[in-house]
């Protein structure tokens, strides 16, 4: 009888527990706070999935998957990330997984003495493995996982495999290009690049502008870009907020709103499908047009053109053109932000992550070798650099909060771009029908080709593509 009575009133307090989560969900849904960095879906979960009874609920489900639909059983999977990582954030780091995660990367982009953070780093690295080979060990039924493995469940092994053993292929190339020609020219550096001429309140009424052109790709959406301390991407209500660093120079601000935009793009794509994403493949499609946008400019003349008839007095849409190339390609990094604008840098900062990356999952190198082994990296990839270190280390441990493996899809993505050739118009390449609609002013008939944003497999010509684009950029420059 006390059996029977327990049971019923842990019946009634899940009904009470599913009432009160349909009316949660209901708020949510009619306030729209679907945004990630929201923090209301993090509360939301912790208030109504850490109950006994939603424990109940979720085993029950978890244990009975083959008898749910496809679309619920990704639902199930999304329970299940959450309290996996709940799980062992609170085992080796004795806090919840959202605060985890905020409190490192406060601790790790804000410090101020890099040598107080590097004993902490250390700390922090050697529990950060141990949270990540237990979080994918339960997560893909895997025994002591490796690297690879765990990157093969992420974004499929064919994509996986080639676009590693691509790097490993032509590791000496890529290096050796970007020694032959960044480091053998005499190109400005940041502090004297030749920029134009263009205030901080200009390039804002500018950044503006060209959102509200293009408002029928982006509807019901509403665009608001303004300078603040942090460059970030914010979702409130149907409106997103573009938040740029502060203002340095106008070809760091372009480069840096097109990455913006290009991420706010992809999250109003992913809510017009039907389909329920993972949050890998999300994260994926946010990249790849992070990616995307940010080489418009450089692909062709007609962004340039849309800047010299706005400024009026700025010059021909040839000569801002060939500005911007100079400085896409010349401009090192902004000493107060995280971005880097320089592709082949970037490619190559992604290079040394994914291979310091995989030694240190795969335990072959120690949290401690990890940080040391940096400067020799840079040395090897870059040769004579005057790269901030310590920043491009921070750079990619921000990156390792937010998951494993990023470094190589960022390379992935990159290459994909070039699959089938940028080096002038008569190729086919995956920009092709967005220029001619944004050329013809007619955008609003344009929709991007899914086969654009998911994971390729990455082949020799991508990579050859990638080396002679850049080679091509710089003679245009000289």
């Amino acid at each position: 009888m006390k059996y029977a009575v327990s049971e019923l009133r842990g019946l009634l307090e899940t009904m009470e527990l599913i009432e009160e989560f349909i009316h949660a969900y209901e708020i949510m849904d009619k306030n729209q706070l679907n945004d990630p960095e929201s923090k209301f879906p993090s509360d939301f979960m912790d208030k109504y999935m850490k109950s006994q009874s939603s424990m109940m609920i979720y085993r029950y489900f978890n244990e009975h998957l083959d008898e749910l639909s496809h679309i619920e059983q990704m639902k199930i999977q999304k329970l299940s990330d959450y309290y996996l990582k709940g799980k062992y954030a609170n085992k080796y780091f004795n806090k919840d997984f959202k605060v985890l995660q905020k409190e490192l990367k406060e601790k790790w982009l804000e410090s101020l003495n890099p040598k107080l953070l590097e004993v902490a780093l250390e700390q922090d690295l050697d529990n950060l493995r141990l949270f990540y080979s237990s979080y994918y060990a339960e997560k893909f039924h895997l025994f002591t996982p490796k690297y690879q493995e765990v990157l093969s469940c992420l974004y499929g092994a064919e994509f996986v495999h080639s676009c590693c053993e691509q790097l490993k292929t032509h590791h000496d190339k890529i290096t050796q290009l970007y020694k032959s020609y960044i480091l053998s020219k005499n190109l400005p550096t940041n502090a004297d690049v030749c920029d134009l001429r263009i205030t901080q309140k200009q390039a804002g009424y500018f950044f503006n502008y060209f959102v509200s052109q293009i408002r029928s790709l982006t509807k019901p959406y509403k665009f608001k870009v303004e300078f603040k301390r942090k460059s970030k991407c914010v979702n409130i209500n149907h409106k997103f907020y573009l938040q740029l660093n502060t203002y340095h120079s106008f070809s760091i601000s372009l480069f840096e709103f097109l990455e913006l935009f290009g991420e706010a793009y992809a999250r109003i794509v992913q809510s017009r499908l039907e389909s329920e994403l993972s949050e890998e493949q999300k994260n994926y499609r946010i990249y790849a047009c992070r990616y995307y946008v940010t080489l418009i400019p450089l692909i062709s003349i007609d962004f340039s053109n849309l800047i010299a008839k706005y400024f009026w007095n700025i010059g021909s849409a040839e000569e801002v053109h060939h500005i911007l190339l100079n400085n896409f390609l010349a401009i090192r990094r902004n000493p107060i932000s995280f971005s880097n604008i320089n592709l082949l840098q970037l490619f190559l900062i992604d290079m040394i992550g994914y291979e310091l990356e995989e030694k240190w999952f795969d335990g072959e190198i120690t949290s401690r070798e990890l940080l040391n082994g940096w400067q020799s990296m840079i040395i090897e990839y870059f040769g004579r650099t005057s790269f901030n270190v310590y920043e491009i280390v921070l750079r990619i441990f921000q990156r390792l909060i937010e998951g494993i493996g990023i470094p190589l899809i960022r390379i992935g993505i990159t290459l994909t771009a070039f699959e089938r050739g940028m080096l002038n118009e008569q190729y086919d390449h995956p920009f092709k029908m967005v220029i001619e609609y944004f050329r013809n002013q007619m955008l609003s008939e344009w929709y991007p080709n899914e086969d654009l944003l998911i994971p390729h497999s990455v082949k020799e010509d991508a990579l050859q593509y990638f080396m002679l684009y850049i080679v091509q950029l710089y003679h245009k420059i000289l």
